[in-house]
């Protein structure tokens, strides 16, 4: 009985463990989060204004609010379409990356790559690709 008992006890914990790593998974999308709220609309004030804070924050689908670390900057325009890619952003948005967005049109999308943040134990992680189209 006292076998039976301890192999139950092992299953349970073991399926315990399971459900809290899956719990813990990584996010699969963010959007801009300024002045304590997500903003799902992102007009060219809003990105501006966002670009500017150091650091820039996000709120992803797991509900955290991540500060981010690093990224690799896009701009996408449609009219011309053109890619311009503006490097890596430590900590905040480059100057010609900002100046591409105050020059921007409705419908251009700004993309980060490789995003990075550090966590509470001070490790390094990833976030998902996050793109914000200009309303």
């Amino acid at each position: 009985m006292k076998k039976i008992l301890l192999i139950v006890v092992v299953i349970i914990s073991g399926s315990l463990s399971q459900l809290n790593a899956q719990e813990a998974k990584a996010p699969a999308s963010c959007k801009v989060y300024m002045n304590d709220k997500v903003i799902n609309d992102v007009t060219i004030a809003d990105a501006l204004a966002w670009t500017e804070l150091s650091p820039l924050t996000v709120q992803c689908d797991d509900g955290k609010i991540y500060k981010l670390e690093t990224f690799q900057i896009n701009y996408l325009t449609l009219k011309p379409f053109m890619n311009k890619d503006f490097g890596i952003g430590e900590g905040g948005f480059p100057i010609l990356a900002r100046e591409a967005i105050k020059n921007g049109n409705v419908g251009d999308t700004v993309i980060l790559k490789e995003v990075t943040y550090i966590d509470e134990k001070g490790n390094k992680n990833t976030l998902p690709i996050i793109s914000i189209k200009l309303k």
